[in-house]
């Protein structure tokens, strides 16, 4: 019973990790919170990122982003270890697919994120998994395919 609480608890932290991402997207990258002097530049950098999707330069977040990102998840382990791990197994799995979507996969979660860069900037916050966004009001459905020479 031990084993199967644990891995319930690393899928709970894993659900966190794709929900602090689309908070994070949704607040303040592309929200009122963005507008804050702290969250100025961070969100100045995902506008960049949006400016130019195909540009793998602006795929990932600057280091200060990635230890301030790292230290939260990183909080959660001194709360409750499976937890955390949970939460540090979300971010690969968005790196992977985050960049896989700029490259022009076409699975679901790659024309879901297109969707958001290419034509609905205020919806598909999450990305990774839209059944996220279709929990939280924010999925709009279309396919959209970016072609690659």
């Amino acid at each position: 019973m031990e084993i199967l609480s644990a891995f319930m608890l690393i899928a709970f932290g894993h659900i966190l990790g794709a929900y602090i991402f689309y908070f994070f997207h949704r607040h303040i990258f592309h929200g009122a919170l963005g507008r804050l002097p702290l969250l100025k530049n961070w969100k100045k950098i995902h506008s960049k990122h949006h400016s130019d999707p195909s540009d793998p330069g602006r795929f990932f977040f600057p280091m200060w982003a990635n230890i301030l990102i790292w230290s939260i998840a990183g909080g959660f382990a001194l709360i409750n270890l499976p937890v955390a791990v949970g939460v540090f197994s979300f971010f690969p799995v968005y790196a992977y697919r985050h960049r896989k979507s700029h490259e022009g996969s076409n699975s679901r979660w790659a024309e879901h994120h297109m969707r958001h860069h290419l034509s609905s900037p205020r919806a598909n916050f999450c990305g990774t998994y839209p059944y996220l966004d279709k929990i939280l009001g924010t999925y709009e459905s279309a396919t959209v395919r970016i072609n690659r020479p």
